[in-house]
C-alpha cells in the first residue's frame, strides 16, 4: 500500500466516522438514510478533479444501506414498520433512484447541495405545520417514481420526501420506521442497477477504492450504537415533541447546504 493510499484510508475513516455517528442518529430518529451528512462529508473530503460530486453520491448510498439497515431492524423489533405499505412503494422508488443515480455522472456539483438545502428546507417547513389530511394509496403510487428518482440524483435515503408523505395515513413513528425500509432496500437496488449496467462507475470507485473502503468500514463500527441509541429515543418521545425537534434538525441542515451551495457557486466563479 502506497502512502497516498494510506492517507485516503484515514481520510475515508475519519469521514466515515463522523458521518456515520450523525447519519445513524438521524436515521432511527427521523427516518433518513444519512445522505443528507454523507455527501457533503464525503464531498468535502474527496479531491473534487477525480470525481466531482457523482462518487460523493454513490458512497453515500453505500452508506446508507449500512445505516438504514441497522435503523430497519431496530425500527422492526420496536413495530415501527408498515410492510404493505412498504411493498406498494418499492418498484417506483427502485427505478427512479436507478435513473437518478445514473444521472449524477452529469449534475454539477453546486445543483446537489442546492437540492439538497431545498430539501430540508421544505421539510422543516411541513414538520412545523399540523397534520394534513390523509391520502390514499394512489398518492403513494405516484409519488413512488419522483422521490426515487430524487433520492438517486442527490444520494439521499429518500426519508425527506417520504416520512411527510406516509405521516398523512400512518402514525409519526410508524411513518419514520417505514421510510428507513423503503430508503434502505431502494438504494440497495439503485446500486445494483448501476454498478452492473453503468461502466462509468467502475473506474471512479477504483481510483478511490481506499477512502470508499475507509469510510464503510468506519460507518460499521459506529452504526450499532447510534441507530440502537437514536431509535430508544424516538420511541421515548411525545408526537410533538418529536415533530419540533425534527422541524429544528432538518431547518440546520438546510441552512448548512444552503451555505455550501453558494460557496461552490462562487469557488466556480
Amino acid at each position: 500500500m502506497s502512502e497516498a493510499e494510506i492517507t485516503m484510508l484515514c481520510i475515508g475513516l475519519a469521514a466515515g466516522a463522523l458521518g456515520g455517528t450523525l447519519s445513524g442518529v438521524l436515521s432511527g430518529l427521523a427516518g433518513i438514510g444519512g445522505g443528507l451528512i454523507y455527501v457533503p462529508v464525503f464531498y468535502a473530503c474527496l479531491p473534487h478533479d477525480s470525481a466531482g460530486v457523482s462518487l460523493s453520491v454513490f458512497i453515500s448510498l453505500l452508506a446508507i444501506v449500512l445505516t438504514g439497515g441497522f435503523s430497519a431492524k431496530a425500527h422492526n423489533r420496536l413495530g415501527h414498520i408498515n410492510h404493505v405499505t412498504a411493498v406498494h412503494l418499492l418498484p417506483g422508488l427502485v427505478v427512479g433512484a436507478s435513473i437518478g443515480l445514473m444521472l449524477t455522472l452529469h449534475l454539477p456539483e453546486a445543483l446537489v447541495l442546492a437540492g439538497l438545502a431545498v430539501l430540508d428546507a421544505w421539510i422543516a417547513w411541513d414538520y412545523g405545520r399540523p397534520m394534513g389530511a390523509v391520502r390514499g394509496r394512489a398518492s403513494l403510487w405516484l409519488a413512488s417514481f419522483p422521490i426515487g428518482y430524487v433520492s438517486g440524483s442527490l444520494g439521499i435515503g429518500g426519508g425527506t420526501m417520504l416520512v411527510p408523505l406516509l405521516r398523512r395515513s400512518l402514525p409519526l413513528r410508524m411513518a419514520v420506521g417505514t421510510s428507513v425500509l423503503c430508503g434502505t432496500l431502494m438504494a440497495a437496488a439503485a446500486l445494483l442497477v448501476n454498478g452492473l449496467l453503468i461502466p462509468a462507475w467502475r473506474p471512479l470507485l477504483l481510483g478511490q477504492l481506499w477512502f470508499a473502503l475507509g469510510v464503510l468500514a468506519a460507518v460499521l463500527l459506529v452504526l450499532p450504537r447510534a441507530t440502537q441509541w437514536s431509535a430508544r429515543l424516538h420511541a421515548s418521545l411525545g408526537e410533538e415533541e418529536l415533530r419540533l425537534l425534527l422541524k429544528g434538525v432538518f431547518a440546520v441542515i438546510a441552512a448548512m447546504m444552503a451555505l455550501s451551495a453558494i460557496y461552490e457557486m462562487l469557488h466556480q466563479a
